[in-house]
């Protein structure tokens, strides 16, 4: 599939729904860039998501993959956190 792609004047673009709906790609997800001569070529990074997870009271840090950045183990504590306090409220 070819497509033209506009780039507005702050260098975004913005991928047609089709390739978004065909790569199954959906806000949050990751894209990696490779650069070749003239061209760019964008692939799907598959994540596995971190969590905190209760084990006997304790917090565990959950992260299938390897690397985890400070600002993914900061956004999983406050998954944590909201999931905590619906379950403590009842609304999980």
């Amino acid at each position: 599939m070819i497509v033209m792609i506009p780039v507005d004047r702050a260098g975004r673009m913005v991928l047609p729904k089709a390739i978004r709906a065909r790569l199954q790609l959906r806000e949050g997800d990751v894209l990696e860039a490779e650069m070749g001569g003239d061209e760019v070529r964008l692939r799907r990074v598959l994540v596995s998501p971190s969590r905190i997870i209760q084990d006997g009271g304790r917090s565990i840090w959950d992260a299938p993959s390897a690397l985890a950045s400070v600002e993914e183990i900061e956004r999983a504590m406050v998954r944590g956190r909201q999931e905590r306090d619906e379950r403590a409220s009842g609304m999980l």
